[in-house]
C-alpha cells in the first residue's frame, strides 16, 4: 500500500471529528454511531471487493473509526445519564478491550491460515453485525420516544 493511502486514515478520523463537533448538537448520538458504523463497514466491504479506489475505502474506515470514537462516549451518556453512566462505560469498556486485545492473535492466525481475502471477509461480516446492533439501538430509542 503506498504511503499516501496509509495516510488518509488519521485525517480523516480528524475531519470527521470535526465535522461532528459542529452538527453534534442537532442530532441524538445514536445517528453518530449509526454514521460510524455503516462508514466503517462501507470501507471494509470496498476492501473486500477490491474497489479500484483504495483511497475511497481508507476514507470511509477513517472517518467512521473516528465518529466511533465520539459515540463511544456520548451514546451511553444519553442513554444512562448522571451516576449510571460510570458504571455503564465501566461495563461497555470491558468487553471491547478484551477484543481489541485478541484482536491481533486472531487476525494474524486468519491471515496465515485463510488469507486476505477471508481475513477481510470475517472483518466485513463483524461490521455489517455491527451495524444492525445500531439499527436495533435506534429502533429501541424510537420506540422509547413514541411511548
Amino acid at each position: 500500500m503506498r504511503e499516501t493511502q496509509r495516510a488518509l486514515v488519521g485525517p480523516c478520523q480528524v475531519g470527521a471529528r470535526t465535522i461532528e463537533f459542529f452538527i453534534a448538537r442537532y442530532h441524538h448520538p445514536i445517528w453518530t454511531k449509526v454514521v460510524a458504523t455503516s462508514l466503517v463497514a462501507l470501507g471494509v466491504v470496498a476492501l473486500w471487493v477490491s474497489v479500484p479506489i483504495i483511497a475511497l475505502s481508507l476514507v470511509c474506515y477513517g472517518a467512521g473509526i473516528g465518529l466511533e470514537s465520539i459515540a463511544r462516549g456520548t451514546l451511553p451518556l444519553a442513554l444512562f445519564p448522571g451516576p449510571q453512566y460510570a458504571v455503564t462505560m465501566g461495563r461497555l469498556a470491558m468487553p471491547s478491550l478484551i477484543v481489541r486485545a485478541a484482536a491481533p492473535s486472531i487476525g494474524a492466525l486468519l491471515l496465515s491460515g485463510y488469507g486476505a481475502s477471508t481475513t477481510l471477509g470475517v472483518l466485513t461480516e463483524g461490521a455489517i453485525v455491527n451495524v444492525a446492533l445500531a439499527l436495533t439501538i435506534l429502533t429501541m430509542i424510537h420506540k422509547s420516544d413514541r411511548a
